[in-house]
This record gives C-alpha cells, structure tokens and sequence, in this order.
C-alpha cells in the first residue's frame, strides 16, 4: 500500500470512529429523553430534531471507510465470466463515477450550507442552526469523493492483510 493510500485509509477509520461516537452521543440523548419522559414526564424537547442531525452526520463519516474497504454493494453478474483485467478497469470506472458523484455532493452541500447560514434557518423546536449539520457533513463526503478518486487512479486503500 502507498502512503496516500495507507493515509487516505486511516483518515477513513477516523472518521467512521467519529461517526460511532455521534451515532453514541445520539443514542445517549435519545435514552435520557425516554426516560426523561417515563420517568419525570420532561422529555428533551426537540430530541428528534438531534437525532435526525446527527445521524446524517454520522452517515457521511461513515462513508469514506465504506469506500475505503470497498464495502459498497457490488451486482456482479454481468462480470462473472469477466477476466481479472477487465474486472480491474470496470473498478476504476466505477471509483471515478462515484467519486464525481461524492464530490459534487459535497460541492452542493457546501453551497447549501453557505446558503442556509445566510438566511440563519434554525430547527423548529430546539432553534439549532441548520448549517450546523450541512457543515458537519461535508468532511465525510469529501474524503469519500477523494478516496474514490485516489482508487480510480489506482491507489489501493485495502486494510494491509495480518500476519499470525
């Protein structure tokens, strides 16, 4: 593995710890509104508000170890019969479609972010900036969009295998 690769890989295992520990912070609040509201009728008002926030956060973190460990739902059956050279380029297609798709992604949640920031939209109950979360989301998708594009240069971001 290269050292962009091995570098683009532990930026992705980063990130994905990252994203557990807002789908953690998530799962926390949600428990304390429960019992909040079982226990003392006082919910946390707007938690679902939070709980839609952070797991899209979360979603995007995810996504550059998904890409990095080539975890991504692959229909193989019209390369059955394929040979491993031809598997290799209909890869690398793959990779750079994917990371046109990342990158714009990104590009517009950034211009969405901008935009949003702007008008000062805020969460009906909590009045959480929307922003907030658009910006919080594009980290994942850009190092997604980037990882896929290393990998259709032919970079190899594969976990290294372990020796027993």
């Amino acid at each position: 593995m290269t050292a962009l690769g091995a570098a683009l890989r532990r930026l992705a295992a980063a990130l994905a710890h990252l994203g557990g520990a807002v789908i953690g912070a998530v799962a926390l609040m949600s428990t304390a509104s429960i019992l909040g509201r079982a226990l003392l009728d006082r919910p946390i008002l707007g938690d679902f508000e939070l709980v839609e926030i952070g797991t899209a956060v979360a979603g995007s973190l995810f996504l550059p170890y998904c890409q990095a460990a080539r975890g991504h739902i692959i229909v193989d059956f019209f390369t059955l019969r394929a040979g491993p050279r031809a598997i290799r380029a209909l890869d690398r297609v793959g990779d750079l479609l994917i990371a046109a798709v990342l990158l714009v992604v990104a590009w517009r949640t950034l211009i969405g972010c901008l935009d949003i920031a702007q008008t000062g939209e805020t969460s009906m109950l909590m009045r959480v900036p929307i922003w907030l979360g658009y910006a919080a989301m594009v980290p994942g998708v850009v190092a997604a969009g980037v990882t896929a594009l290393a990998q259709a240069c032919g970079v190899d971001t594969a976990e290294p295998a372990r020796s027993e």
